[in-house]
């Protein structure tokens, strides 16, 4: 099965172009009279402003940020059955702990994982599910996609499962620049879903490749508990993290791209 990009995944794309060419005008004759359009100037000149800052090495790392992760984490959450066709996304809480591995991960951050040496890391985008929001949430854009895009995907929409976005952050993971978007949970636990700019990051070598529902995925836990899923959307490697069972942070990653028209 062949996705095709949706409508709004193509003007995503042709917006990150008009970024990546910084001398370029959106009402030059190559935008044509699209890009004259108030709201795509808007979002042009929205995400020039982040490159800008990626640019620069992107907002300080919090000096409390220890301080910040969560106290409790809550784990063993229990999947409910699923009406046919619909992705199950309800959980039923259970103890709720204080994670030492969670502090240790927010340290890692703030030591390595974000900054400009070393290589772009997946498992080290997916610790920043600890990280403070250092942005307001998006706005929906429709019932499908949030008003946010970066490097040409634009951020899910997770309203109809109850998991609203929360804020935002941007961060160089190993020198490279990436976006991320924080979600709720029905239970209240935070989903992280971080996009890097440029060519696609490797993947981990303990990464499992997995096809949810026909869209393949690939996915592994790490050592602070975390679920993390990663897949390639139009060139630019996507990752979502959790503290929760592997299906959830699964069906929400195949749920943008089961929602896009098929060939």
């Amino acid at each position: 099965m062949r996705f095709r990009p949706s409508r709004e995944e193509q003007q995503a794309a042709q917006i990150t172009r008009l970024v990546d060419d910084q001398g370029a005008d959106t009402s030059s004759s190559q935008a044509g009279a699209w890009g004259e359009q108030p709201e795509i100037r808007r979002q042009v000149a929205a995400q020039r402003r982040v490159a800008q800052e990626l640019r620069t090495g992107g907002p300080d790392v919090p000096a409390d940020l220890v301080s910040t992760v969560e106290a409790k984490v809550r784990q063993a959450y229990g999947r409910q059955p699923a009406r046919p066709g619909r992705i199950a996304l309800s959980w039923r809480p259970a103890v709720a702990v204080v994670g030492l591995a969670a502090v240790c991960a927010a340290i890692v951050i703030a030591a390595v994982g974000v900054g400009g040496g070393g290589r772009p890391s997946i498992p080290a985008a997916a610790e920043l599910a600890f990280a403070p929001s250092t942005g307001p949430a998006p706005a929906a854009r429709s019932a499908t996609y949030l008003d946010a895009s970066y490097g040409g995907v634009t951020y899910p929409n997770y309203q109809k499962f109850s998991v609203p976005p929360t804020g935002t952050r941007t961060d160089r993971i190993g020198g490279r620049p990436a976006l991320t978007v924080f979600y709720r949970l029905p239970n209240g636990t935070r989903l992280s879903y971080t996009v890097f700019s440029g060519k696609a990051v490797p993947l981990p070598a303990v990464t499992k490749s997995v096809v949810f529902e026909g869209v393949p995925l690939k996915t592994f836990t790490t050592s602070s508990g975390l679920s993390v899923v990663t897949l390639v959307r139009y060139g630019r490697t996507c990752v979502l993290a959790a503290k929760v069972k592997p299906d959830v942070v699964l069906g929400l990653a195949a749920a943008p791209v089961l929602a896009q028209p098929t060939v």
